[in-house]
């Protein structure tokens, strides 16, 4: 059963953890940033798939107790992916967010049907933007993709977040296509609304250019 409130989401959190963020979760504390929490459900989830398969692998007649086991390991695993989903969801507060920066832009690309992918900086020595559309073309494809350019490494954290900077690729040349308000100096309380708008601006690109 999904889980839609807060209250629910620490109800599900208390049989999990008896330490870490999960437990300071479900003891009432509201994390300002739910990278930790996330991590710490993912890492949980990780190991009752494993368990449930290693269950599944037994090899014998049929055990009442080895059943029962199973069926409490699938409790567990869908109370911690319906805890996780619910976590997915939440938004942190920015300016202590230690979440990836582009993990916002690369969710709202895939839901725009827009393809991303790293791209590598030489000049900086380091990961440093985003290519988005089709990089590898087909013969007779038109070349269009664009590059979302920031200053810092491609897992630097949102509070560490100072913009993007957007330029459309095609056989013509390259056109500067967005650029974050006071870029590279965006204030990182705009981070949602700034990505929002430069995810629509490459979507729209893209689109044109198709």
């Amino acid at each position: 059963m999904p889980i839609t409130t807060q209250e629910q989401a620490r109800d599900a959190a208390r049989p999990l953890s008896e330490a870490g963020p999960i437990a300071e979760f479900a003891g009432g504390d509201t994390p300002g940033c739910f990278a930790r929490l996330r991590l710490a459900l993912a890492g949980m989830r990780r190991e009752s798939l494993a368990t449930s398969a290693m269950l599944d692998m037994t090899d014998g007649p049929d055990d009442p107790l080895m059943e029962r086991g199973k069926e409490e390991v699938a409790e567990i695993t869908s109370a911690i992916g319906a805890l996780l989903a619910w976590v997915e969801e939440q938004f942190c507060e920015v300016e202590v967010c230690e979440c990836r920066a582009d993990r916002l832009l690369r969710h709202l690309l895939e839901e725009a049907h827009v393809p991303g992918q790293t791209g590598y900086s030489p000049q900086l020595g380091r990961n440093s933007c985003i290519i988005a559309g089709s990089f590898v073309r087909e013969p007779d494809e038109r070349m269009a993709y664009v590059l979302i350019e920031h200053r810092n490494h491609i897992e630097h954290a949102v509070r560490a977040h100072r913009g993007w900077r957007a330029r459309l690729v095609t056989a013509d040349g390259v056109t500067p296509l967005y650029e974050s308000p006071g870029y590279p100096e965006t204030p990182v309380s705009v981070y949602r609304e700034d990505t929002l708008g430069c995810v629509r601006a490459v979507a729209d690109a893209l689109y044109r250019a198709a």
